[in-house]
């Protein structure tokens, strides 16, 4: 053979041994990648004719063993597959910064939380005086907060860092209740409001009053009185006992006495009746009264009885109760009906409870 030819035989040889080796999988010793794609596609091939085995997400880190031209196989948890490396790089990407977060206090008597930081937003829920709020976001002078399980934003204006005193425990220095263990207050700013807030309390071994539950209330469309008159829409202030209670449905797991409402069921309201101020049945006590009021109505699905005029003196207000209700009343006293069933489970007959009523700035008389 002559030189000449051998030395194309050579040439020819080396160039398919680099045709081949372009086209085998090289293997890789096994390194760490980052997904640079908000998301790629994990085939079960090096091409994106194979079907996709999962998916992984932006900043993920895989494990590249093998490479293939433009693919990298790669581990990604239990799972093997390949993905287009050109969205794959060695940088690791920057660590996240940690969402710090701060606590807040409302300012305002209530406060609207919008679904972004502006007032266009659509109000997603309000918060009130003095709640705390995690604030991990400021945007101008808004602030990104978190109530309960929902985020969204409030003006900072209204926000404080500065921690509200804790609530003065009103029950402390009431002098007629030292033979009770168990307080319901209802107060009001004043005469001439319907809305109260109502706060429960119970003594401690100490014989220190504690407080067990503060929420809003509603008293008569007219607010407190002194002088109640039937059919005044005013609430009587005043030291109570707790009567029977009551519902539309079954006992919700009070201890004390409980009633269930039927159709037959009236409370007669009529000052010129004997019956006057008592709970009857319509049937048995036809033609002993003229006015009496039904007591199968929503606002009772749950409740007790106030013990008011007892006495059942003529004229001076019948049929108060504590009730359901999300408005005034018409004299009877009334919240939601989880907190009136929350009360109802909480009242033990035992514990002598009462119920005080009277706006704030009478509590003293007490």
């Amino acid at each position: 053979m002559s030189k000449k030819i051998f030395v194309v035989l050579i040439g020819i040889i080396v160039l398919f041994a680099g045709f081949h080796s372009a086209n085998t999988v090289q293997a890789a010793s096994k390194k760490t990648k980052y997904v640079t794609a908000s998301s790629l596609n994990i085939r079960s091939g090096a091409a994106t004719s194979f079907k996709v085995v999962t998916t992984v997400k932006k900043n993920q880190a895989v494990t590249v063993t093998q490479t293939k031209g433009s693919w990298d196989k790669v581990t990604v948890g239990k799972k093997t597959g390949w993905a287009s490396n050109k969205y794959l790089t060695t940088k690791k990407p920057a660590a996240k910064a940690a969402t710090t977060t701060k606590t807040m206090y409302v300012t305002a008597s209530t406060l609207n939380v919008r679904g972004g930081a502006g007032t266009t937003y659509k109000v997603i829920t309000t918060v009130k005086k003095n709640q705390s709020l995690k604030v991990s976001q400021t945007k101008g002078s808004w602030s990104k907060v978190t109530v309960g399980a929902k985020t969204g934003w409030v003006s900072t204006k209204y926000l404080t860092t500065k921690k509200p005193a804790a609530p003065k425990n009103l029950a402390a220095s009431l002098k007629t209740v030292g033979k009770n263990k168990q307080l319901i207050l209802v107060t009001a700013n004043g005469y001439n409001t319907s809305s109260a807030e109502i706060r429960t309390f119970e003594k401690n071994t100490k014989g220190e009053w504690v407080p067990v539950l503060t929420t809003a209330g509603h008293i008569g469309k007219y607010g407190f009185t002194s002088n109640m008159s039937e059919g005044g829409k005013k609430s009587p202030i005043g030291k109570f006992t707790i009567g029977t209670a009551f519902g539309t449905e079954k006992n919700p797991g009070t201890k004390l006495s409980y009633r269930k409402i039927t159709n037959d069921d009236v409370w007669v309201d009529d000052p010129k009746s004997k019956l006057y101020n008592t709970w009857q049945s319509k049937k048995k006590t036809s033609g002993q009264w003229k006015s009496a009021e039904n007591m199968n109505v929503p606002a009772y699905k749950y409740g007790f009885v106030i013990d008011y005029n007892t006495k059942r003196i003529p004229n001076k207000g019948s049929a108060i109760f504590f009730h359901i209700g999300n408005s005034y009343t018409l004299g009877c006293t009334a919240t939601s009906e989880a907190n009136v069933v929350k009360i109802l489970k909480w009242l033990d007959p035992s514990k002598n409870p009462v119920i005080i009523q009277t706006p704030i700035k009478e509590l003293n008389n007490y």
